[in-house]
């Protein structure tokens, strides 16, 4: 441990170095001092004694400087080396115990995915910086160490543990990257496994309805059905709650507030735990939402750190924002619906989101990129669209194809690639294909229906959900079958989709 901590060294590798050193320079200044000693009586005997007697004296004291000089020095320096080999010994073993526990530490939080994701900064840390419950001095690295094995002391006292199996989530903490920056964001990790999905997309293409749809249903529908336990972050988070469930009740569709002060993130998170039996520890859901028009323009107030440890992306598109869907369909749709049509080009977007990408995880351009994208082709509801993507047209494709699809999401996913390759999307459904190793395609209506026009009543929104945290996690993966997917989609190139 390098850092210098507000803490008390252990014994053996503080005050232990000092006793050592002490003991052993303490022994052979003793046997300096007699060998003075005896220098000094032959010294004062000269000249005053008879010749006999001084010779006497003097070959006495010879005799004896010599003996301290042999044997003194011999049992001096075997002494010296017992002392050392026992402190080292004990050195040894407090070494070893603190190596063992800090491994043990370490690998129980990687095997678990245990880390801490800051809400504000966005920044990631395995180990967040603890506050001393007594004085509130900082600590930057609460592990196993030379501060001790189990248990660190505050230099006010405070006895601090310092691993995972004996209460360190539970002491207060504070992120590492906004405390080095000035700042002060208070986190409520509480040693649980995050799960981050981010909600991407341009303008207006409606990623808050989504993700009010998505916690609403999953809060107070999913989690109670499978008996799991939902407790919100902190109080923002729970005030926040209280807001999605009014929306959802009158089917307000808020725009994603654009932040103007510059030390205010740009994206937020909507947090909550899930405990149940499955989950231990337990889970840390994050779901993060950005401002459309702050993701297209690259000008976020903070970097998006959370692309760079996220176990899952969702994409959400709006498919009138593509320009023959709209000529197709725009007769059909409300005033409303018009008005809400996102203006960001699809493919701008997606190259915009590569571009981060590439800046927050250092992939480069022959890379593809591992985590899960769920691309999701919005407002359905809207003119009909479901005919086209929805149940109706996935069973009727079924049973015209019997022999060759037998999974419902699977011909989703086909019909919504086939449905951008028609409308003149083939660039972008080759950037997904090409960039992201891992990816489907969904289709969902958050409101059901017109906006302002009543409550929400969605439809496809858990489905890609559902996806992500099944990739996202392997306890989710055999708890939430809710639906059926198969390991690999039937992601046809485009001339075969072109062909049908």
């Amino acid at each position: 441990m390098t850092d210098p901590q507000p803490a008390k060294k252990s014994y053996f590798f503080g005050k232990g170095y000092k006793d050592l050193w002490n003991t052993v320079k303490g022994a052979w200044q003793r046997n300096t001092e007699s060998i003075d000693k005896y220098k000094d009586n032959i010294a004062s005997s000269k000249g005053v004694d008879r010749n006999e007697l001084f010779i006497f004296k003097w070959i006495l004291n010879s005799l004896a400087i010599i003996a301290v000089l042999i044997c003194g020095s011999a049992i001096t320096l075997i002494l010296s080396a017992i002392n050392i080999a026992i402190l080292l010994v004990f050195m040894t073993v407090i070494y070893i115990g603190f190596t063992v526990a800090w491994i043990i530490d370490r690998v129980y939080l990687l095997q678990k995915k245990i880390f801490t994701a800051c809400d504000e900064c966005k920044g990631k840390s395995l180990i967040p910086v603890y506050i001393c419950p007594n004085c509130e001095e900082k600590h930057t690295k609460l592990t196993p160490g030379v501060y001790g094995i189990l248990n660190r002391t505050c230099n006010c006292g405070e006895k601090l543990p310092t691993a995972f199996f004996n209460g360190r989530h539970r002491l207060t903490a504070i992120c590492p990257h906004c405390w080095s920056e000035g700042r002060t964001t208070y986190l409520n990790s509480r040693g649980s496994a995050p799960i981050c999905i981010p909600v991407v997309g341009g303008r207006s293409v409606g990623k808050t309805a989504f993700i009010t749809a998505f916690s609403k249903d999953f809060i107070e529908k999913v989690a109670p059905a499978k008996s799991w336990e939902v407790e919100f972050y902190n109080k923002t988070k729970s005030c926040m709650f209280e807001e999605i469930k009014n929306d959802y009740r009158t089917g307000n569709t808020r725009m994603t507030e654009r932040p103007q002060d510059i030390n205010k993130p740009s994206s937020i998170s909507f947090s909550f735990f899930v405990k149940g039996n499955e989950f231990k520890p337990e889970r840390l859901v994050h779901i993060y939402d950005i401002a459309g028009e702050v993701f297209t323009d690259n000008n976020e107030n903070e970097v998006q750190n959370q692309y760079g440890y996220c176990q899952g992306i969702a994409l959400i598109i709006d498919p009138f924002s593509i320009p023959s869907v709209r000529y197709k369909f725009e007769s059909n749709l409300t005033p409303e619906d018009v008005a809400g049509i996102g203006k960001a080009d699809i493919n701008g977007i997606i190259n915009s989101f590569l571009n981060k990408l590439k800046e927050v995880t250092g992939l480069t351009d022959g890379m593809k990129i591992p985590v899960p994208l769920a691309v999701i082709i919005s407002k359905a509801d809207s003119a009909g669209l479901f005919n086209e993507l929805g149940e109706s047209a996935v069973s009727t494709f079924m049973a015209n194809n019997p022999e060759k699809y037998d999974n419902k999401m699977d011909v989703q996913d086909y019909l919504c690639r086939k449905f951008l390759v028609d409308n003149g999307m083939e660039n972008f459904l080759n950037t997904i294909n090409i960039k992201f190793k891992n990816n489907r395609f969904f289709v969902c209506s958050a409101i059901g229906h017109t906006r302002n026009k009543g409550a929400y009543q969605p439809k496809g929104i858990m489905e890609p959900m559902e996806w992500l945290f099944r990739n996202a996690d392997s306890k989710m993966a055999t708890s939430w079958k809710d639906t059926d997917f198969t390991k690999h989609p039937f992601a046809l190139k485009s001339i075969e989709m072109q062909g049908d």
